[in-house]
């Protein structure tokens, strides 16, 4: 018995040395597709676009799926204005209509295989899509947002490597409930904003274009463990939608995608000690060694993202920075 159990505990202590290996190697090479533009989904198209850019993140440009509530405009606008006039691409725009179709040589981005998808489920529909309605009413049967089912069932069918879903209180029970179904088929991780916590963009904020992957915020944040017990803790505090899409950004590329037992979920929050002031090292600095201001970061990303397990602490440093 003693021999079976000291047997278990080798296989089990290797399976997390290997695992944990793969999280200090580049992470699997992903394409992400960003479902809708929000303020929230078209920052995090630019910070995704960014990264892409930078070597060991593995990522291929990003594409946006336009559903019927969604302008394309707003995606180009904030790219353009808060991006340094960056632009989607060829191929990053991809029209709901367009993606449910059955697959063709001349929609390739509708291929979703091996694909990092991200739904926002805390933003309201644009307004002025229901502005033709009488007095500004709703369409009927229209409920607080939630997770596209047709987009969510087209990724999995097609063999999508993981989906992520940015919640909130009134979201996120339809959210989980609505994973469950493809527990053990697509891996899928909620980030819940913590109690009556509500997401608004930073008016006049640009990025500061950092060429590495250590964060870029505008105030401290942090993760815990779901807990509904405590999860209105923090009931009246206002979360810059930037931030968030950092954090969902980096929880994608530093963390497991293969969890299949069911949806991870972690609650964020203000506040915390893991952010902290730092040189940003952005194009100027890289290239001519003259200052490029300051930035939040993350101090340690092993206790930043700890609620999700082992954390890839070196993405996006090249093999002669990495520390031994």
């Amino acid at each position: 018995m003693s021999s079976y159990c000291f047997s278990v505990s080798i296989v089990l202590f290797a399976r997390h040395l290997v695992d944990g290996l793969a999280l200090i190697t580049p992470p699997p090479a992903a394409k992400p597709v960003v479902v809708g533009t929000s303020a929230y989904s078209n920052i995090l198209f630019g910070k995704l676009q960014r990264a892409a850019a930078l070597w060991g993140t593995n990522l291929g440009q990003p594409t946006t799926v336009i559903t019927r509530n969604d302008k394309e405009q707003n995606l180009k606008k904030c790219l353009w204005s808060q991006f340094y006039m960056a632009s989607p691409g060829t191929e990053g725009i991809l029209k709901e209509t367009d993606l449910v179709k059955p697959l063709s040589p001349w929609i390739p981005h509708a291929d979703l295989k091996d694909t990092l998808v991200f739904f926002d489920t805390t933003s309201a529909p644009d307004a002025s899509r229901l502005s033709f309605l009488p007095f500004g009413g709703k369409e009927e049967g229209s409920s607080a947002p939630t997770i596209n089912s047709d987009v969510l069932q087209c990724a999995a069918a097609r063999g999508c490597a993981h989906v992520y879903v940015m919640a909130n209180y009134e979201s996120l029970e339809g959210c989980y409930a609505t994973l469950e179904q493809y527990a053990g088929i697509v891996p899928s991780t909620i980030v819940a904003l913590e109690g009556n916590i509500v997401m608004e963009p930073t008016p006049g904020w640009k990025t500061s274009r950092p060429q590495n992957m250590q964060g870029e915020f505008l105030r401290p944040v942090s993760l815990r463990p779901y807990n509904p017990e405590d999860f209105f803790s923090n009931s009246n505090a206002i979360l810059p939608a930037e931030d968030v899409a950092e954090v969902m950004m980096q929880v994608a590329l530093r963390t497991d995608r293969n969890f299949l037992e069911y949806p991870r979920v972690i609650q964020v929050a203000p506040g915390g000690d893991t952010i902290v002031e730092r040189s940003n090292a952005d194009y100027v600095t890289v290239t001519t060694n003259e200052q490029g201001g300051s930035v939040l970061a993350v101090a340690s990303w092993e206790k930043f993202l700890w609620p999700l397990g082992d954390v890839n602490t070196e993405l996006g440093k090249r093999p002669d920075q990495v520390e031994d």
